[in-house]
């Protein structure tokens, strides 16, 4: 469809939609409606602005990450509680050496099931043998990591203090500093934008949104 023509039974020109929903993606809602009428002059509702997001979502880009022959790459998981209508449940985000967020996801069980969804998405966003996977020693981690990268891949378990590992018969000094960071990230955004999730799914749009605001604005 044309961006300057209305969608079907919609006010607006599909144009508005789209910018609404990016702006969406690193704004709240109601700064985006203050937006779009200071503008553009286009009244439209919180609420109406969350509707387009799920009905118009935007594409995100899934160009894969190539790492060189030989590079020891090592991926960082983790994982931290959010409340969906006041249960627990769980983001799970993993990250590369080079600072990539590859993949996450929310689920209401902290299980291998869990961590293998998490590991097999990441998997489909690089190019590359995996060496390690690091994490904070849920038990969960360790078959998924061998049953996605397979048994040569090692399970590092390593906290903020650190610790030396051999791998490929090379030392390094690894930190789980990567994934706290990412961590504190994620609540900078969920802090401003959605902390109570009323749905599972709602839960992991917002955390789709957040990976492609991450990666976008890491590329610019």
């Amino acid at each position: 469809m044309n961006i300057l023509q209305k969608p079907y039974r919609y006010r607006y020109y599909l144009i508005f939609i789209k910018l609404a929903v990016v702006l969406y993606v690193f704004l709240s809602s109601e700064d985006v409606k203050a937006i779009m009428y200071y503008v553009f002059r286009v009244k439209v509702s919180g609420k109406t602005i969350c509707e387009w997001a799920k009905k118009f979502p935007i594409e995100i880009p899934n160009e894969k990450i190539e790492y060189k022959k030989g590079e020891d790459a090592l991926l960082f998981a983790d994982e931290k509680f959010i409340w969906i209508k006041g249960i627990k449940a769980y983001w799970w985000s993993v990250r590369d050496y080079l600072g990539n967020v590859l993949a996450n996801i929310v689920t209401i069980r902290r299980d291998t099931a869990s961590a293998k969804k998490l590991l097999r998405r990441a998997e489909q966003r690089i190019i590359g043998r995996v060496h390690a996977v690091v994490h904070d020693g849920l038990k969960s981690y360790n078959s998924a990591v061998n049953w996605v990268f397979g048994r040569k891949c090692k399970n590092v378990v390593a906290g903020i203090q650190g610790k030396w590992v051999m791998i490929n018969k090379k030392a390094y000094h690894i930190t789980n500093n990567t994934s706290e960071s990412l961590n504190a990230q994620i609540d900078a955004y969920l802090v401003r934008h959605h902390y109570n999730f009323n749905s599972l799914a709602s839960a992991n749009y917002f955390a789709t949104m957040f990976l492609y605001r991450k990666n976008l604005r890491d590329a610019y």
